[in-house]
C-alpha cells in the first residue's frame, strides 16, 4: 500500500500532508510513529476515568496529533469530542467515543500494510 493509498483508505488528507512534509517518506515515518506515541492510550484511560477534564485535556492532545498527520476523519471526530467536553461537567459522550475507537482501529489496520 502506498502512502498515498493509505490516506485514502483512512479518510486522510494526502495532499494536506504532502505540502507539510514534502516527501512520502517522511510521511510515512509520522504515520508510522502514530501507531505507538500514546496520546490514544491516554485520551482512553481519561474517558474510562470519567473525569471530564482530564477527558478534554486528552481529547484535546489526541485531536492535534492526528491533524498534524492529516488523519481527518480522525482529527474530526476528535474535535467533536473535545468540543462535547469542552467546559463540561458531563463524562464523554459513548457516541463520540465509540467513532475516536472506529476510526482509530482502521488507522492502526491501515498503517500494517504500508
Amino acid at each position: 500500500m502506498t502512502i498515498e493509498e493509505f490516506y485514502n483508505a483512512v479518510g486522510g488528507s494526502y495532499a494536506s500532508v504532502k505540502e507539510l512534509f514534502l516527501t512520502d517518506e517522511r510521511i510515512r515515518k509520522y504515520v508510522l510513529k502514530f501507531k505507538t506515541e500514546g496520546s490514544y492510550q491516554k485520551l482512553m484511560d481519561a474517558v474510562a476515568s470519567g473525569e471530564p477534564k482530564a477527558a478534554f485535556e486528552a481529547a484535546h492532545a489526541f485531536k492535534g496529533v492526528a491533524g498534524n498527520i492529516g488523519l481527518t476523519r480522525l482529527f474530526t471526530a476528535a474535535s467533536d469530542l473535545t468540543e462535547q467536553l469542552r467546559g463540561s461537567q458531563e463524562p464523554a459522550d459513548p457516541q463520540l467515543v465509540e467513532k475516536i475507537r472506529e476510526y482509530y482501529a482502521e488507522v492502526q489496520e491501515n498503517i500494517l500494510k504500508l
